[in-house]
């Protein structure tokens, strides 16, 4: 009941910043300038966070790699994602650039959820609960 209550607050969370992001004045095209190599970087992020996500199952030792995954990887990834999409909010001039940029967002982030999912598969059948890292 304990980790039910801690994934739901965690949620919450997360959507209660979503809420406030998307509510926050735009400041023109000040940030413009960020999103091409967010929306690159993350979609690169996105795809290593998956490669690796498949790869514990024929890691030696994956306990580290699952670490780095869920704590820079996935995370990484889907926050570029959505800050891209954070910086292009409202803006409606037709663009291919920015259509593209989007669309990379998007993947990033579908990338990212996938990587999570997969790794947590992988933890939810190899590992038992509560155990530490390199056990």
């Amino acid at each position: 009941m304990r980790l039910t209550l801690q994934v739901l607050a965690s949620a919450a969370l997360v959507i209660a910043v979503l809420w406030a992001m998307f509510r926050v004045p735009r400041r023109g095209e000040s940030l413009f300038g960020w999103a091409p190599p967010m929306a690159l970087l993350g979609t690169w992020l996105g795809l290593g966070a998956l490669v690796l996500s498949i790869l514990h199952w024929v890691l030696p030792q994956p306990d580290y790699w699952v670490t780095l995954n869920f704590l820079i990887l996935d995370p990484a990834s889907i926050a570029l994602g959505v800050l891209v999409l954070w910086i292009y909010r409202g803006y409606e001039t037709p663009s291919e650039t920015v259509a593209a940029q989007r669309l990379q967002a998007r993947v990033a982030i579908a990338l990212g959820l996938l990587a999570v999912g997969i790794g947590y598969v992988y933890v939810m059948t190899h590992k038992t609960p509560l155990t530490t890292i390199g056990e």
